[in-house]
């Protein structure tokens, strides 16, 4: 079997099993009695740990020069540790276990793109990711449209199916690798990352101002992640089968959107729109503090799929004309890294400032007014967007390879934070 069918089957796969069981990961969490605290923890060790991986990772296996022995190891370790997470009943078994998934996850990341670089060739690679892409979203959603159907009402037996769905999937992985004919080349991680930053400032404005906009709004961004399982279980009442179809109703309008959008973006100008999609996007946590029932919160989930998709497609495109040529990597995984250390401070905050407001409040004007302290955040801190501007150059650069290594931020995730695997 060719190279190209393996790596396309083998997304298809780990898209249905993994990525689709990560989505109940944040309402599990409080189905077994997770504080809002433990929820903050939950969601930043994860997403501090996976970008931060990716720096590690990366620099690891570039060293070792191939990626075939990382994606067969990294996906055996991950078939167990999710095997073994359908049997914790503990915030802090699930922390733990979630926290080492994220770390494996990072692995399976880095190395799988950079794999797809060494084996596809750059004049059909973008149209190759964009497949790859497509047929990852249908394993998800064909996935969870599934789940609904075989989810019964008992949470500590139905999250048996899709975890250990995920578990398969990296079996399966595992085996399609140990057939991938492996070229022996090598990509090297290129620059000092310590200059980089130092000179970061000076050398490359637009990226700068980019880079602090993404990261002090990424501070308010993930203060609602461990709020919004917090809403779905204990405000809503919505059992795993209607996390599934939010889930679906989302990833559905995303790749809509994006398939319409995939030209668009290269003909207008990108800095109006990111700072348009950036102000509607923040909100989403006023949704979540007023919406009362399952319809209201299906729109939110097509509306955060809309504006998600709109983010994903043209914020990508933008910071990738924003990097040096040479150095993709190298600027992205600072960005990643630094995103995962802000994520870290913003979702434990807010955790805790949902707690201290348990403390005074019932649980739904608890959550009410964080949410507000987050949309009053994220709103604000849009306005750093609208310093953006073009940078001063005929051509748009593809998407190609590294737009996949940036981090896919689900606006309205029912379950909080992120879908990532890969």
């Amino acid at each position: 079997m060719k190279n190209g069918t393996l790596i396309a089957i083998r997304s298809f796969i780990v898209s249905a099993g993994a990525t689709a069981a990560s989505s109940f990961i944040g309402v599990f969490g409080v189905f077994i009695g997770a504080t809002a605290v433990e929820m903050g923890w939950l969601q930043s060790t994860a997403n501090a740990i996976s970008n931060g991986g990716q720096i590690l990772w990366g620099r690891l296996s570039d060293k070792f020069g191939r990626r075939k022995p990382f994606l067969i190891s990294g996906s055996v370790v991950l078939a167990i540790l999710w095997y073994m997470l359908s049997y914790i009943r503990t915030p802090l078994g699930l922390i733990i276990i979630y926290a080492v998934i994220s770390l494996f996850g990072s692995l399976i990341t880095v190395n799988w793109f950079s794999l797809i670089a060494d084996q596809i060739n750059s004049n059909v690679r973008g149209r190759f990711l964009s497949i790859v892409n497509v047929l990852s979203s249908i394993g998800t959603i064909a996935s969870l449209i599934a789940m609904v159907f075989l989810f019964r009402g008992n949470v500590t037996r139905d999250i048996f199916i899709p975890f250990s769905t995920a578990a398969g999937s990296y079996i399966v992985s595992a085996v399609l690798m140990a057939f991938l004919n492996e070229s022996s080349a090598v990509r090297k991680f290129s620059g000092n990352l310590m200059i980089t930053l130092k000179n970061l400032r000076h050398e490359n404005r637009l990226f700068y101002r980019y880079f602090m906009a993404m990261n002090v709004q990424g501070l308010f961004w993930s203060m609602a992640w461990p709020m919004f399982p917090m809403t779905i279980v204990l405000v809503m009442r919505f059992d795993l089968s209607q996390v599934a179809l939010l889930t679906i109703a989302s990833l559905f309008t995303s790749v809509v959107v994006q398939y319409l959008l995939g030209r668009i973006t290269d003909r207008v100008s990108r800095p109006p729109l990111i700072f348009g999609n950036r102000l509607m996007l923040s909100a989403i946590p006023l949704f979540y503090a007023f919406f009362s029932n399952f319809r209201e919160f299906i729109v939110l989930e097509i509306y955060g799929g809309i504006l998600g998709s709109i983010q994903n497609v043209v914020m990508n495109s933008y910071l990738l004309d924003i990097v040096p040529d040479g150095h993709r990597a190298e600027y992205i995984s600072i960005m990643n890294g630094f995103n995962g250390l802000v994520y870290l401070i913003g979702a434990l905050s807010g955790g805790y400032i949902l707690a201290f407001m348990e403390a005074l409040f019932p649980i739904r004007t608890a959550l009410i007014y964080s949410y507000m302290i987050v949309f009053a955040g994220r709103f604000i801190s849009a306005f750093l967007f609208m310093g953006l501007r073009e940078p001063d150059q005929k051509g748009r650069a593809p998407l190609g390879l590294y737009s996949f290594l940036l981090r896919s931020k689900q606006p309205g995730n029912p379950s909080g934070g992120t879908m990532r695997a890969r």
